[in-house]
């Protein structure tokens, strides 16, 4: 696998779609470089606020695949996403996105609810916002 740096992670935020495949070879990168999680979520969140309002849910999916996929290997990436969460939905509170976004967010919540990953409060948080 390719080495680290924020080039290459901007690289690979800019081609990333909404298909599965390309959601989750993105997640097993990030994944594998899991040393660098403050780095990928401090770019991973620059990259989120300047993309498209249509691009945004893709933004959230990858940070779902992540944040569910490495909770075996350490929680490195549950801690940086937890802590940068509140200003992503701080920042997607303040946009008018279509009901597919809408939905695909409020599904997000539901799911980490269920699945307990974050604690109840910061889902009550992130769902007032």
């Amino acid at each position: 696998m390719a080495s680290f740096n924020e080039d290459g992670l901007k690289k690979k935020l800019d081609d990333l779609n909404m298909s599965q495949q390309s959601i989750q070879t993105v997640s097993l990168w990030l994944i594998h470089h899991k040393k660098h999680a403050h780095n990928v979520v401090n770019v991973w969140y620059r990259e989120l606020v300047t993309a498209t309002d249509s691009r945004k849910l893709t933004f959230m999916y990858l940070a779902n695949d992540v944040i569910q996929n490495s909770k075996k290997k350490g929680p490195e990436y549950n801690k940086e996403f937890g802590n940068k969460l509140g200003k992503v939905f701080e920042h997607l509170g303040g946009l008018r996105l279509d009901d597919k976004s809408i939905r695909g967010l409020n599904r997000l919540l539901n799911v980490w609810e269920d699945r307990s990953v974050f604690d109840a409060e910061q889902i009550s948080s992130f769902k007032k916002i």
